[in-house]
């Protein structure tokens, strides 16, 4: 569908509803699931009565109109909510989602787990160890005007400071990305290959995990950057308030920017030394196993029968379910689990 709430947006979902009813009706597999990965296919599922089957949700994203104080935005949480109470599993990319959005805006408790956004088999190896220099690399789809202020400032004032590696997408940049490729301190790769992304980033010393992009949204995700960066071995730079930066606290991966500016960013890189950089990055080795993706969704959808024996995320924050060693659940079940029935 083509961005925005168009005319042409409305028509693709008439028509996807008007297609999927119809296979609906001759659909007689009793062992089928439903697994729909955005809100408007949540409710064509729901419009074509397929929420009578097991239905998950796959939620690696929150909508900014879903945050909205609009009256558009609190009408599509009601609907939420009401359609949620026929999901029988939420699966979230981050569990800052489900504490956050779930529990606090739609005070709503479902059945949940958390899959995280891990890198593929596809990846590569990990390269030799990384050396310590002033080298980032920001990948994937790069959007946020604030970190491209940022490290534009960094390019241009402190020019022997700092070099950029940009793989990815530069599209959502328009003029300030085409002036940070301009900088001689700059390097833009193009659009990456999964498979070439490990090498890719190899090539520095930080991976930049920063994106103010998309509001509560951004504070709450976490990004494939982060996942990425740990398997190919290398430290992140964080910005603080945000899930990710909890994730590099706890884990000791690499440096929180209490303030995104480019003073804190140049200030950092300055004051990282070569014990501080070792000790990321023997803690990133440690995870690196962990930031690759598993058969944690086979493990869902091919046991269905304990779907009723699912434990709820912990209401209160736990960063260690987050590269934790357990795929599914991310921790052992302990006091802070709560059984779900039925």
């Amino acid at each position: 569908m083509r961005d925005g709430v168009a005319i042409s947006r409305l028509y693709s979902f008439v028509r996807a509803t008007w297609i999927l009813s119809r296979a609906t009706m001759r659909m007689r597999d009793p062992d089928a699931v439903v697994l729909v990965n955005s809100l408007e296919l949540l409710l064509i599922v729901c419009l074509c009565g397929l929420t009578r089957l097991p239905t998950v949700y796959d939620v690696s994203d929150i909508h900014p109109l879903q945050l909205s104080k609009s009256i558009a935005g609190r009408f599509l949480r009601w609907l939420e909510r009401r359609i949620l109470m026929r999901v029988r599993l939420l699966v979230v990319t981050s569990p800052w989602y489900y504490w956050e959005y779930y529990e606090g805006w739609l005070r709503v408790q479902k059945p949940a787990l958390l899959i995280e956004n891990k890198v593929g088999a596809d990846f590569g190896e990990q390269p030799s160890r990384p050396q310590l220099s002033h080298r980032i690399a920001w990948n994937g789809l790069l959007r946020c005007h604030i970190s491209a202020l940022v490290l534009l400032e960094c390019l241009t004032k402190a020019p022997n400071s700092i070099y950029l590696a940009l793989h990815g997408t530069l599209d959502r940049l328009g003029a300030l990305g085409r002036e940070l490729v301009e900088q001689p301190n700059c390097l833009f790769t193009g659009t990456y290959r999964s498979e070439a992304l490990c090498d890719l980033l190899s090539a520095s010393s930080f991976v930049w995990a920063i994106d103010f992009s998309e509001g509560e949204n951004s504070k709450w995700l976490l990004p494939y950057r982060l996942y990425s960066a740990v398997a190919a071995g290398l430290p992140v730079i964080a910005a603080a308030e945000t899930a990710t930066a909890e994730v590099v606290r706890r884990h000791n991966i690499g440096i929180v920017l209490s303030e995104c500016t480019a003073a804190n960013v140049l200030r950092s890189l300055r004051d990282c030394g070569p014990a501080t950089y070792d000790t990321w990055l023997r803690n990133v080795q440690a995870l690196r196993d962990r930031a690759l993706r598993r058969d944690e969704w086979a493990v869902v959808l091919n046991d269905e029968g304990q779907w009723n024996n699912l434990n709820l995320l912990p209401p209160t924050v736990d960063v260690n379910l987050v590269l934790s060693a357990d795929p599914i659940n991310g921790v052992e079940p302990g006091p802070s689990w709560s059984p779900v029935n039925g």
